[in-house]
C-alpha cells in the first residue's frame, strides 16, 4: 500500500492532478487548508472549490478539514473564523460545495500506523492511549455538536501560540514549534505550520512529521514507513 500525503494547498491546486496522474499510488490523503491565500481572487476561489468538489468524489482520496476550511463549513460559528476567511469567499465557495460535499471531509484519519490530522493531536487530549481511535471519535462528535450550537470545543480551537486562550491548540490549530508534543506510542503526520523543509520529532516509540512546505514536498507512507 502506497499512500501519498499532500499538505496545505491554499488555492495551489493546478499541479495536483497532473502530478497524481504521473505517479503510481493506492491512496491520497490531503491534510486540509484548501482555501485562503494572500491576494487570492474570485477566480482562484472558484477554481479551488471546483477542484475540491471533484476530488471529493474519488474513492481513493481522503480529505481532511483544515483551519481555513472550518468557517466555510460552519459559517454561523464566529469562533471558527481564521485569518483570510471572508463572507464573500464563503458565498463563492458554498455556491459550489453542498452540505453533502462538506460532510465528506474528515477531521482525522489513520493510515498504516500513523494518525493524520491537519495540525496534530496534543497529549492532553489522550486519556486512553490504548484506544486513541475511539477516544478521538468521541471528542470530535462532541465538538461538532458544540460547533453547531455556536460554541467551540478545545479539540477544534486555537491555543495560545496561535492567538487562542487554551494552553494548546486542537487538531486543526496545534502549532508545531510551540505546542506539539510527542505522544508515546502514537505516530503522527501533520501540516498547518509552514516550514522551509519537513521536520521530524521522534522517539523510539513515536515518529512524527510536519510537512507543510507550500507543496515543495509531499509525504509517502509505504509498508508503515514514512518518507518525504
Amino acid at each position: 500500500m502506497k499512500t501519498i500525503i499532500i499538505s496545505d494547498l491554499h488555492n495551489r491546486v493546478d499541479w495536483v492532478e497532473p502530478f497524481l496522474s504521473s505517479i503510481s499510488y493506492d491512496r491520497v490523503v490531503f491534510l486540509g487548508d484548501y482555501f485562503d491565500d494572500f491576494n487570492d481572487t474570485e477566480k482562484d476561489i472558484k477554481k479551488s472549490a471546483n477542484w475540491l468538489k471533484q476530488s471529493l468524489q474519488n474513492s481513493n482520496r481522503i480529505h481532511l478539514m483544515g483551519t481555513h476550511d472550518m468557517w466555510y463549513r460552519f459559517l454561523f460559528n464566529r469562533y471558527l473564523q481564521a485569518s483570510g476567511n471572508t463572507p464573500k469567499k464563503s458565498e463563492i465557495i458554498n455556491k459550489i460545495l453542498s452540505k453533502e460535499d462538506w460532510d465528506l471531509l474528515k477531521f482525522y484519519y489513520f493510515e498504516q500506523n500513523f494518525l493524520l490530522t491537519h495540525a496534530g493531536l496534543h497529549s492532553s487530549f489522550v486519556k486512553d492511549s490504548t484506544d486513541i481511535i475511539s477516544s478521538l471519535k468521541l471528542l470530535i462528535d462532541k465538538a461538532i455538536i458544540e460547533i453547531e450550537d455556536g460554541e467551540i470545543d478545545p479539540i477544534l480551537d486555537a491555543g495560545i501560540a496561535r492567538g487562542g486562550i487554551n494552553p494548546f491548540g486542537g487538531i486543526t490549530w496545534l502549532d508545531w514549534h510551540d505546542e506539539f508534543e510527542i505522544v508515546p506510542n502514537l505516530n503522527q503526520i501533520v501540516g498547518h505550520t509552514e516550514l522551509r523543509t519537513p521536520i521530524e520529532k521522534s522517539t523510539i516509540n513515536s515518529k512524527n512529521y510536519s510537512i507543510d512546505t507550500k507543496n515543495r514536498h509531499i509525504g509517502i507512507i509505504e509498508k508503515n514507513v514514512f518518507s518525504v
